[in-house]
């Protein structure tokens, strides 16, 4: 079974006025990490600007429906819901429906745990895994603009949220955590 462990990361919550920035896949079972970035795209001339993700999305999308089961942390409640408004948006096929596990239900207390609170950056502390990084609001603006360093910085969030969700998702299912998988 391939699973893939996925975040997004974007300019703006709401998925009419947010393209994507960047968005992460770790491949669970060969441990590779495969980053979609939209300068890149644009600067292959795949995109006509930071806010062209028409090409990223198509091509997350496809890459994500290789895999059996997709994972991420709030997925269900953003990233699956974004990335389909997206391609929608765009006159593309939505992403398939397809077996999913949204990690961060099994840490709302009435369904399993409760640290502080849901957010990944105090469930990774309560487990103590590897920290949440900050990204300062002026990167993210510069990021938006195009600047190479400060989307590099964006990356490694998207990607070190990737990590964190695959430990977090580890743990709960060691601890007995997850009673089922459901398509979405």
């Amino acid at each position: 079974m391939r699973i893939a462990v996925f975040d997004l990361e974007t300019w703006d919550l709401s998925p009419q006025f947010g393209p994507i920035l960047c968005a992460s896949v770790l491949d669970a079972s060969s441990g590779k990490m495969k980053t979609f970035r939209v300068d890149d795209y644009k600067r292959r001339k795949c995109a006509l600007d930071m806010t062209d993700d028409q090409a990223l999305c198509r091509e997350l999308r496809d890459y994500l429906e290789t895999f059996h089961l997709t994972i991420g942390w709030f997925s269900k409640g953003f990233d699956l819901a974004h990335l389909r408004t997206r391609l929608v948006l765009h006159g593309e096929r939505p992403l398939a429906e397809h077996l999913h596990l949204d990690a961060i239900w099994h840490f709302k207390g009435w369904r399993g745990l409760k640290p502080m609170s849901s957010k990944m950056k105090h469930v990774a502390e309560f487990l103590r895994f590897e920290p949440k990084p900050d990204v300062k609001p002026e990167v993210w603006m510069a990021a938006k603009g195009g600047n190479r360093k400060a989307m590099d910085e964006v990356v490694e969030r998207c990607e070190a949220d990737v990590r964190i969700t695959n430990a977090i998702t580890e743990k709960a299912i060691e601890l007995g955590l997850v009673k089922n998988i459901s398509r979405y």
